[in-house]
């Protein structure tokens, strides 16, 4: 295996990735690109879908065993102002020994290492124990609508997926959920030049953020997954009249947990509201977390077949052994969860990487991660 050469066209492949911007909804040509350059590198089955998502297999030997699943998306977000940026963000350019590009991290390196850890294969001629399918898909970035359709029609069983989902080259065994809530304080609205007559819910509102700033740290702490957090985001009143108190006043506040249920959370924001009169929503329609079930984003356990399998095989591709760490961030694997799918996150990308001016990817971990899936698609 001229592992030299595998690099150069990985590396070759995620800077033509970088060239062609690929914001939500505009995913069409990059999905394009990355079909030709599969069907270029030998895959059995090449295709896409409605949705927009593209994908490629490659027959393993046994062709009845689940499917091992590499999944990364095809979105980025905006580069924002191209000053902030040490060269274009659509560069793609080199600079000591990284490439450096918006998407560079998230998500296109770690989305070339796994097409090419897959090419590896075809290159030296071996068939991987079963078959192994890329899914690349749409819209992550604002949600996850193409890997909402993977999950939902892909007709094959899945024997585990693999996040290309900046790890540093370690394993991730999952992220918290999130739980949003709009808390709304209740008064009685008057003119402003009688405050008496009336109950302002601005005052309640400010008493409930600082008794939050002080009683956030009591929220549950998951061993792997870390610490629950809250962040209040919007504030918002009833009214944009100068000179009338509000009916009401609200607040959004975002949690991230993974040791806390819906239950929980609410007792939590009514204990910090005491006797003021509240209203708690959830701040999105559809389907949210309910009742004593903790919320989490996707949590594969340390002690799991897959992941001591996949950890082994792993360590012998890189010749070191990695860690098992957890996202910050929530990724799409929070949507392959109900369909009782093992998930974890294996790249060589860094996470502080992710959406920031500048963004990067290390050419030697990219190297690493090249061994280290190679080694798994031909073991696991």
């Amino acid at each position: 295996m001229d592992w030299e050469q595998l690099l150069a066209d990985c590396v070759a492949f995620t800077q033509r990735l970088i060239h062609m911007p690929s914001m939500p909804f505009a995913e069409g040509e990059i999905a394009a690109l990355i079909a030709v350059e599969m069907r270029a590198l030998d895959f059995d089955e090449v295709w896409g879908d409605e949705a927009g998502n593209v994908y490629g297999r490659i027959y393993g030997q046994d062709r009845t065993l689940p499917t091992l699943v590499l999944n990364t998306h095809l979105d980025h977000v905006d580069p924002g102002d191209p000053s902030l940026w040490p060269v274009p963000p659509y560069s793609g350019e080199i600079v000591d020994d990284r490439i450096i590009g918006r998407g560079a991290a998230d998500i296109k390196g770690p989305l070339a290492v796994q097409v090419y850890g897959m090419a590896a294969l075809r290159r030296m001629g071996v068939r991987p124990p079963r078959d192994v399918v890329f899914t690349g898909v749409v819209q992550e970035e604002i949600g996850g609508a193409g890997a909402k359709f993977w999950v939902a029609h892909k007709d094959y069983e899945v024997a585990l997926v693999i996040l290309g989902e900046p790890s540093d080259n370690n394993l991730a065994l999952g992220h918290r959920g999130i739980m949003q809530y709009w808390v709304q304080f209740n008064g009685r609205s008057v003119h402003a030049s009688v405050p008496h007559k009336g109950q302002n819910p601005n005052y309640a509102l400010a008493d409930f953020l600082q008794k939050l700033t002080a009683a956030k740290d009591s929220l549950g702490v998951h061993p792997l997954l870390g610490s629950t957090t809250v962040t209040p985001t919007i504030i918002e009143v009833d009214t944009k009249s100068q000179n009338v108190t509000p009916a009401w006043s609200r607040v959004l506040l975002d949690f991230r947990t993974a040791s806390e249920s819906a239950n929980s959370l609410q007792t939590f924001i009514q204990q910090l509201a005491g006797d003021w009169p509240i209203t708690i929503n959830p701040a999105w329609a559809g389907d949210v977390p309910s009742g004593d079930d903790t919320i989490y984003g996707y949590y594969t356990p340390p002690e799991s077949e897959v992941v001591q399998q996949a950890r082994a095989l792993i360590t012998e591709g890189m010749g070191r052994e990695p860690a098992l760490t957890s996202y910050q961030f929530a990724t799409d694997g929070r949507h392959f969860v109900p369909y009782h799918i093992p998930i974890i996150g294996y790249s060589p990308a860094e996470e502080e990487q992710a959406h920031i001016a500048g963004e990067s990817i290390s050419i030697a971990k990219m190297a690493d991660s090249l061994r280290g899936h190679v080694a798994l698609l031909q073991g696991f």
